[in-house]
């Protein structure tokens, strides 16, 4: 059972995550564009580490996408329950048996 005092309060908290994960995304793409090779790609190690700096660089980035993705994804869903218990709540304290988001 949970005992939820304010539904805004919930939207509040999930907000405030959401926040802290998009300046966390944003730091992580500072960092990746960051991520330079301090000379030229001339021999063949150094075009194979090229290839492989821009793999560490598309896998960080694909990933800060996903974690900011699933964060909005969160918050709307959060809307979305949120909504329906204030719903039952308006309508005499119906129960909720399910609901999908």
């Amino acid at each position: 059972m949970v005992n939820i005092v304010s539904l805004d309060a919930v939207k509040a908290i999930v907000g405030d995550a959401a926040g802290a994960l998009t300046v966390m995304t944003d730091d992580v793409g500072t960092t990746v564009d960051s991520l330079v090779l301090a000379s030229k790609a001339d021999s063949p190690l150094d075009r194979d580490m090229t290839g492989k700096l821009d793999w560490i660089r598309d896998t960080f980035a694909a990933a800060a996408s996903d974690v900011a993705e699933q964060s909005g994804i969160t918050v709307e869903a959060t809307g979305y329950g949120t909504t329906v218990l204030a719903d039952a709540d308006l309508d005499g304290g119906v129960s909720v048996r399910s609901t999908a988001v």
